[in-house]
């Protein structure tokens, strides 16, 4: 018989056996460890550990070497890096003790080794519990019900635990392994698992009955039959393999590198620069976009991926702070790609750059760009203060001056990808400063700013762009070029794009300026821009290879953009501000909760209850909804008289989240307004029994 065909009770007896009969070398790796280190790793956070961390901690050969890996292991999952307490330490040691005062023998203090414990360890405390003692014909039951405790996870979902027999203690259950008959007791099911679904329904009731079919909450299930999917066995099997999760790994990659920028250890003396651009959109949208670039070859960019592939691997953070250093948001972005041996070998003789884009509402801030080398540990972090005009205030200017390289424009009518500007995205070689070498075309692009108008109104208007460069000294020779440009080019925000190849001829090794002059012809304003640009020798490098991170769909990617520009604008104490701009993030993704939250609670603030409701109609609610912001919409149509919608969007809610007496006093205050006294009282008595 193949092995696979074997059922899976039958399959464990095999591999049981099987296991008897494997040779006497085959012996625990963790034997020849002092008592203590043997207790931390096999009982102490063997459900936390990493796979690949405990092989390190299996290959170090002293005490000290241990003790250290045992300090940077819950440094690495402490969520205050550099703080004395480590509430995630503490938390898991309270879970630990917990699990071995109230499973299994507490003599034995083996509760950690039950599959309650286990579940208790990893998730922590259930927010409901639901006991069910040994009744006529189905075996005494537990269900813990979850919310959202990892985002590896269902945001809800249910653990059941039965008792085999009365001596046993209580074993986890799989709807798909063991099924309703694992549940009942006697011999009226006749071990068919839809009789005895039945039998469940008739004893405990529809939801046990429905949580033995499936442990998710939202998944659709036939109550007529038992027809279970994969989908809670894949929750169980995540659960056991959380450790090892890729969420899991990316979020303590996240922190091991937050703890090393905390820490401040900041190696290697090839420094990078912070040059950054603000560009504007068709919309009126602004975005800064920035070059964060070493200033020589960087040899450890390139390296050995953990596949044991060539390639880099990079971690960039970005930090957008108010003037006095309130933080508005932190972006991570992870910079990573796979390269042949000729990439690599070119890539070592260039210079590196990181690009990235922070979208943010007008006003004034401090950007910190923390950029990690995850392959040595080695990062570089500065500091720029930047000023985003307000269009609305902008009548003529010029933004700053984006250097770009030989390689064409890529099209990009999304625009969410670094230094894309009117559906076009241009490969970065500096702002406003770059090297060259001699004779080699300096190519430069930026936009012009003017009030937004109407095109139409612009046509048969010019406007003349004047560029002069040299060394800009008396009695030195410089350059000069003039053209004009159709002032119908400019879009309905006010935005116009241009450029200029300038080319460098005859210039020697030294250092150089360009300044810009755009005229309105119309009106005669002037704006002006500059850049420093060097020719440098042969001999020094001045190719550049740059990295970003992927973008996922526009319609997600704009709402996460402008609830970004949200986030800024309250910083910068513009309510309304904030308010529009988290319309307009919802607009692009009815479904975006994080805009939703904060737009509804702004207006809340602010009283307004018609807009809150009218809100209703526009989103599309989902599990993901908090219960306060579910709270607030259902009050706003309450307001208004809307009471079907009021009480329609609790009862949704309440599908989702844990039965708790603000859901039901919030119901009760709806159906205490419309009238229905009866059920307003009921509400109020099931949120009373909660309290108590």
């Amino acid at each position: 018989m193949p092995l696979l065909s074997l059922r899976p009770r039958l399959l464990l007896s095999f591999l049981l056996l099987l296991s008897a009969t494997l040779p006497l070398h085959a012996v625990d790796p963790t034997k020849n460890l002092a008592p203590r280190y043997r207790h931390w790793v096999n009982e102490e956070v063997n459900y936390i550990i990493e796979s690949e961390e405990r092989k390190q901690f299996l290959t170090l050969t002293s005490d000290a070497e241990r003790e250290n890996f045992i300090k940077l292991f819950w440094e690495a999952r402490n969520q205050t890096p550099g703080s004395d307490i480590n509430d995630y330490k503490e938390e898991h040691y309270r879970r630990l003790t917990y699990a071995n005062q109230n499973y299994g023998n507490i003599g034995a203090q083996d509760g950690w080794r039950t599959d309650r414990g286990h579940i208790y360890i990893v998730l922590g405390e259930p927010k409901q519990k639901a006991n069910y003692p040994e009744s006529r014909n189905v075996r005494p039951l537990q269900i813990w019900f979850y919310q959202a405790p990892n985002p590896a996870l269902p945001t809800h979902f249910y653990i059941v635990f039965y008792k085999r027999s009365i001596g046993e203690d209580y074993t986890l259950y799989s709807p798909y392994q063991d099924g309703p008959s694992r549940l009942v007791t006697g011999l009226e099911g006749k071990n068919v698992q839809k009789n005895n679904l039945d039998i469940l329904k008739r004893s405990l009731g529809n939801e046990v009955a429905r949580t033995a079919i499936s442990l998710i909450p939202t998944e659709p299930v036939d109550l007529s039959d038992y027809s279970p999917s994969m989908q809670s066995d894949v929750l169980l099997s995540t659960i056991k393999g959380l450790p090892d999760n890729p969420l899991t790994r990316e979020m303590l990659a996240a922190r091991r590198s937050n703890e090393r920028v905390t820490t401040s250890i900041f190696l290697g003396a090839n420094t990078a620069v912070l040059q950054p651009i603000v560009f504007r959109d068709s919309a009126g949208r602004m975005t800064v976009h920035y070059l964060f670039s070493y200033g020589r070859p960087e040899q450890g960019i390139v390296g050995l991926l953990p596949d044991k592939r060539t390639g880099y691997s990079l971690t960039l953070q970005t930090s957008v702070l108010t003037k006095d250093d309130k933080p508005v948001y932190v972006q991570n972005e992870t910079l990573t790609g796979a390269v042949n041996e000729s990439q690599a070998a070119a890539a070592r003789s260039k210079r590196f750059g990181a690009e990235s884009r922070v979208p943010v509402a007008p006003g004034e801030y401090h950007l910190v760009a923390t950029l990690t080398n995850d392959l040595n540990h080695l990062a570089v972090r500065q500091r720029y203060e930047i000023t985003v005009p307000d269009p609305a205030q902008v009548t003529w200017g010029l933004s700053k001056v984006l250097v770009f390289s030989p390689q064409p424009p890529l099209h990009d009518p999304g625009g969410l990808l670094p230094f894309s500007v009117s559906g076009l995205r241009f490969a970065p070689r500096g702002v406003t400063q770059t090297s060259l070498h001699p004779g080699e075309p300096l190519r430069l692009v930026f936009q012009i700013w003017s009030k937004p108008s109407d095109p139409a109104t612009r046509q048969g208007h010019k406007v003349k762009v004047h560029y002069v460069y040299g060394t800009m000294q008396t009695g030195q020779k410089t350059y000069q070029q003039d053209e004009e440009i159709d002032a119908a080019d400019f879009d309905a925000s006010g935005t116009l794009l241009t450029g200029k190849t300038l080319s460098t001829e005859g210039l020697g090794v030294g250092n150089y300026r360009v300044v810009i002059t755009a005229t309105d012809e119309t009106t005669q304003q002037k704006a002006y821009a500059n850049l420093n640009f060097r020719i440098a020798t042969d001999a020094e490098t001045t190719e550049l290879w740059t990295a970003y991170a992927a973008t996922g769909d526009s319609r997600r990617g704009n709402a996460i953009d402008d609830y970004k520009r949200g986030l800024s604008a309250a910083s910068q104490g513009s309510s309304d501000g904030a308010i529009a701009w988290f319309e307009r993030a919802i607009a692009d993704d009815p479904q975006y909760v994080p805009a939703l939250t904060r737009l509804v609670d702004l207006l809340a603030q602010s009283g307004r209850s018609r807009e809150i409701a009218a809100l209703s109609g526009k989103v599309e609610m989902t599990h993901e909804v908090s219960q306060q912001t579910a709270i607030q919409l259902s009050q706003a149509n309450a307001q208004v008289g809307d009471y079907p919608k009021a009480a329609k969007i609790l009862e949704y809610e309440m599908q989702f989240q844990p039965p708790s007496s603000e859901l039901y006093l919030a119901l009760a205050d709806v159906y205490q307004r419309q009238g229905n006294v009866a059920k307003a009282e009921d509400f109020k008595r099931q949120a009373a029994k909660l309290s108590n």
